[in-house]
C-alpha cells in the first residue's frame, strides 16, 4: 500500500506525462504518481504515431481542438529546441486533385486563418511542384509550421523533466478498480506480484484508449465509448526516399475526423505513406492477428457502436478503409493519388498505431477534445489527433480545470 499522494494520473502516454510534469512546474512540492500497466513510457499512441506537429488549420474555429493545437505546435517546438529533441520544420501540403476539391482547400485555409495558423497561403500548380517536383494537384494550401518530432525522445524529455521534479512513475501496473472515500481515492491496480493499492486525493485519467474503461468505474463518462481504429503504414525503401520532401496530405472530408493516405517526411529522413483507419478488433489491435474477443464482443453489441454502424456513409468509409487495408494493391493506387513514382516493390510495412476514437451515445464521433470531472476526478475522454501535437499546451489546460 503506498502513501497518501495528492495526484494520481493513469497513463504515460504523451498526455499523461505532460500533465505530471506541468503540474510540478506550476506547484513545486505536489506529491503525483502516475500509474502505467506497460514497462515504459509512450508504449502506445504516443509511441506509434507519425510524429506530426500539425499546423492547426483542419479544426473548427472556436473548438478546443483549435486553440490548443496552435499553442501545442509552438510549445513542443520550443521545448524540442531546449532538450535536444530532434524536429524537422519540413512544412504540410494540402493537394486539391480536382475543381471540386478547390472550396475545400478554401475552406481550411479560412479555418487555418481564423485559427491564428500563420503564414498560410495557397499554391498554384507551379508553385506546389518548386517544392514536390513529384507531387499531383491542382493547388495546395502551404503551412510551413507543419514540422516532424521524434515522438518516443519527446515523451522520454517530458517524463525526465517530471522525475526531476518528484513524480514518481509507477510500471506494470494495470489499473483494475478505483474507490472514491472522504478523503480521496483508492486505486486498485494488479501486477506480477499480485494487488498494489494507491492513494491519491485527487486522480487523472489519461488512459487513451482505456479512457472510457476507467471514467466508468468512477461513473464518469456513461455517453461515451472508445471505438479503436487502427492505422497501418507502408515506408517507401530508402532508394525513393527523395519522392517528397514535405508532408503531403489529400483534402479532407471535414464530416469525419480521419484525415486519408498521406506522405509524411520521416524524422531519419526516410518516408512513410499512410494511414487508414481500419476498425480494430481490440484497443491494441496492430495487426488483423491481433484479436480480442471480449473487447470485440462489448463493442459490436454496444448501442453508440451500432448506431454508428447504421449510418450508411460510415459504412462506405469503413469498407473503404477496409480494402486499402486487405489490398497492398488498392493503397498504392490510394497513396498514388497524391505523389507520382511508387512501385509496388517500394513499400515496406511499417508501424501500425491505434486511434482511439470517442463515439457518443447517438452514434456519432467526437471531434474535439472532451474533458469530463467527477467529483475530484478528472477524465480525458478524447485527445485523439491532433492530440500529440496539442499535448504540451492541453497540459496547462487541463492543470487549470484540475485547480478550478
Amino acid at each position: 500500500m503506498s502513501e497518501q499522494q495528492d495526484i494520481v494520473i493513469i497513463g504515460a502516454g504523451v498526455t499523461g506525462v505532460a500533465i505530471a510534469r506541468a503540474l510540478t512546474l506550476k506547484h513545486p512540492g505536489l506529491k503525483v504518481t502516475v500509474l502505467e500497466k506497460e514497462n515504459q513510457v509512450a508504449t502506445h499512441a504516443s509511441g506509434r504515431n507519425s510524429g506530426v506537429l500539425h499546423a492547426g488549420f483542419n479544426q473548427k474555429p472556436g473548438s478546443l481542438k483549435a486553440k490548443l493545437c496552435v499553442e501545442g505546435n509552438r510549445a513542443i517546438r520550443e521545448f524540442a529546441a531546449q532538450h535536444g529533441v530532434q524536429v524537422k520544420p519540413v512544412g504540410t501540403l494540402v493537394v486539391a486533385l480536382s475543381q471540386d476539391e478547390l472550396p475545400v482547400l478554401d475552406e481550411i485555409l479560412r479555418r487555418g486563418q481564423a485559427n491564428g495558423v500563420p503564414d498560410l497561403r495557397v499554391l498554384d500548380r507551379a508553385a506546389l511542384l518548386r517544392l514536390e517536383p513529384n507531387a499531383r494537384g491542382l493547388a495546395a494550401l502551404n503551412a510551413p509550421t507543419g514540422a516532424i518530432v521524434d515522438n518516443n525522445a519527446l515523451v522520454s524529455a517530458l517524463a525526465t523533466q517530471a522525475k526531476e521534479r518528484g513524480v514518481a512513475f509507477l510500471f506494470h501496473q494495470h489499473v483494475t478498480a478505483i474507490e472514491e472515500g472522504a478523503g480521496g481515492y483508492r486505486v486498485v491496480s494488479e501486477n506480477s506480484e499480485g494487488r498494489q493499492i494507491h492513494h491519491g486525493r485527487f486522480v487523472i485519467n489519461a488512459a487513451g484508449l482505456y479512457a472510457d474503461k476507467i471514467a466508468h468505474m468512477l461513473d464518469a463518462g456513461r455517453q461515451y465509448q472508445i471505438v479503436p481504429f487502427r492505422g497501418e503504414y507502408y515506408n517507401i525503401k530508402p532508394r525513393k526516399s527523395s519522392l517528397v520532401n514535405s508532408m503531403i496530405y489529400p483534402v479532407p472530408n471535414l464530416k469525419y475526423p480521419f484525415l486519408g493516405v498521406h506522405w509524411t517526411k520521416k524524422i531519419d529522413g526516410g518516408v512513410a505513406v499512410g494511414p487508414n483507419a481500419v476498425l480494430a478488433f481490440g484497443r491494441e489491435s496492430y495487426h488483423w492477428s491481433d484479436i480480442e474477443p471480449a473487447e470485440s464482443f462489448s463493442m459490436l453489441r454496444s448501442i453508440p457502436f451500432l448506431r454508428l454502424a447504421c449510418r450508411p456513409e460510415f459504412l462506405k468509409l469503413a469498407w473503404g478503409q477496409l480494402r486499402l487495408s486487405l489490398f497492398k494493391g488498392a493503397f498504392l493506387e490510394e497513396a498514388s493519388r497524391l505523389v507520382q513514382g511508387c512501385e509496388p516493390e517500394d513499400l515496406m510495412a511499417g508501424t501500425a498505431g491505434n486511434r482511439a476514437q470517442l463515439i457518443n451515445d447517438r452514434g456519432e464521433m467526437v471531434d474535439d477534445i472532451v474533458i469530463e470531472k467527477k467529483g475530484r476526478s478528472l477524465h480525458i475522454l478524447n485527445a485523439v489527433s491532433p492530440g500529440f501535437t496539442t499535448s504540451m499546451a492541453f497540459a496547462e489546460h487541463a492543470v487549470q480545470s484540475l485547480l478550478e
